[in-house]
């Protein structure tokens, strides 16, 4: 049951990641975690 909670917390994670108000944000993110300015 664990194991099904979890693959559903992932593909939550990974929709509202890849929703479309948070894709202009990923260049400035990657940046910010890199260190480049």
């Amino acid at each position: 049951m664990k194991d099904i909670s979890y693959s559903i917390s992932f593909l939550a994670g990974l929709l509202s990641f890849l929703s479309p108000c948070v894709l202009p944000l990923v260049p400035s993110y990657v940046s910010f975690i890199t260190g480049i300015s």
